[in-house]
């Protein structure tokens, strides 16, 4: 394989990032930084394929999703009032903020979106065509937007936010559930008058209580405030600039790229207000044969942590699925690379390669981040002073040696 400049690939995404960082701070999503940005990096795309960048708006509400959970906290609080004043309208409206979470947090179902104030949102693509008979497509794509600041992680133990988050959902349920038997055995008001009495009283009046700082924690889940918002140095401008610098390396190699294969740039909005962009993009070129021809897609998502290269198979949330055949040949390439190779499933929330792969399309999640808790994932100690240069340096090696195998797959 030809020698590289791998150092001066990880420069080039480094500075990309302090750039896009610089320029328009966070990006949330909807937002007009986030806008702004996505015009910039299609300009940028633009220079490095030498084709017309493709501008794709689209509407999404960006707090009906992840962004909803400070208000499922306040609402719990009533839900909680309503117990007891009336137990019919706690169980009731219990039942409607846990149905809400579970399709709109937990499964980004996006049914309930039209319920919430509509933001603009950008996704961007650009072309690089080895020849005029193209057999196959490789996507490589990473998202626009950074995240809100995730309030329960900012901490010297960001481990304990997962455990509040559970503690407050645990409480609706119990919330919902006590309702639901104070109505059973009668028990329409308080003083409790008859059914349990004694210590039966006194848990149905006490145990509510032992859950009301779940309704805190969820209320302080997150900040809506884009000033203390995550820069998104990780995640995902790790994923912007490699996609970026993958358009720049084969643009200045052309001998490297097939007469009969296309490269795509994509930069996807609106990842984190649940996976928007990526299905706004699926929506429009789902059966698109003229664009995608017989498509890989590499979606590539936070880079940072060298000694935790992931292959993503699935989103365990959305119960999602990647491509088996793109899974083996990354884990192949990270294991030639001498990259401690693991393969993940996404523990929290989904990725783009979630609705790329509900389309039938081949398509695989890239990573090199620590899968635990951590207080630099959607925080604003996202930062591009603490990414490291070597996983970026890597991270390029590890997309040319996986890409070579697949331009090899159609040499045969």
């Amino acid at each position: 394989m030809k020698e590289h400049d791998h150092r001066s690939g990880a420069d080039f995404v480094m500075n990309y990032i302090i750039k896009i960082i610089e320029k328009f701070g966070p990006r949330l999503p909807g937002s007009d930084e986030e806008n702004a940005a996505a015009e910039e990096i299609s300009k940028d795309f633009q220079i490095v394929t030498g084709s017309p960048s493709i501008v794709e708006n689209f509407k999404l509400a960006p707090i009906a999703s992840i962004g909803f959970i400070p208000i499922l906290g306040l609402l719990s609080f009533l839900v909680l009032a309503l117990y007891y004043i009336t137990p019919w309208a706690s169980l009731f409206l219990g039942l409607i903020l846990l149905f809400y979470a579970v399709v709109q947090v937990f499964m980004y179902k996006g049914w309930f979106d039209k319920l919430f104030p509509q933001k603009n949102s950008k996704n961007v693509y650009s072309v690089i065509d080895g020849g005029e008979k193209i057999d196959y497509t490789i996507v490589y794509s990473g998202h626009i937007d950074s995240s809100w600041n995730w309030n329960m992680s900012n901490s010297k133990h960001p481990e304990r936010g997962i455990i509040k988050t559970i503690f407050g959902v645990v409480g609706i349920i119990v919330f919902i559930g006590m309702s639901f038997l104070r109505l059973v055995m009668g028990h329409f008001a308080f003083p409790l008058k008859s059914g349990l009495t004694g210590i039966g009283d006194w848990l149905f009046f006490f145990v509510p209580f032992f859950f009301m700082p779940g309704c805190y924690w969820l209320s302080m889940y997150l900040s809506h405030d884009k000033s203390k918002a995550s820069p998104g140095a990780m995640d995902n401008l790790t994923g912007i600039g490699l996609s970026l610098l993958m358009g720049k390396h084969y643009k200045e190699n052309p001998d490297e790229l097939p007469a009969n294969c296309r490269i795509i740039l994509a930069g996807l909005g609106s990842e984190e207000a649940g996976l928007k962009g990526s299905m706004a993009f699926m929506n429009k070129h789902k059966g698109d044969n003229e664009l995608l021809i017989n498509p890989y897609f590499i979606n590539l998502d936070s880079f940072r942590d060298y000694d935790h290269f992931n292959v993503v198979v699935g989103d365990a949330w959305l119960m999602s699925k990647f491509d088996p055949e793109l899974i083996e040949l990354a884990e192949t390439s990270m294991i030639e690379l001498g990259l401690h190779a693991k393969r993940i499933k996404n523990p929290v929330g989904g990725c783009d390669s979630t609705p790329i792969s509900r389309a039938g399309y081949k398509t695989v999640t890239l990573c090199a981040q620590n899968p635990t808790a951590t207080n630099y994932y959607h925080t604003y100690d996202d930062k591009y002073e603490d990414l490291n240069i070597e996983t970026l340096k890597k991270a390029y090696e590890l997309l040319i040696n996986m890409t070579a195998k697949i331009h090899q797959k159609h040499a045969n």
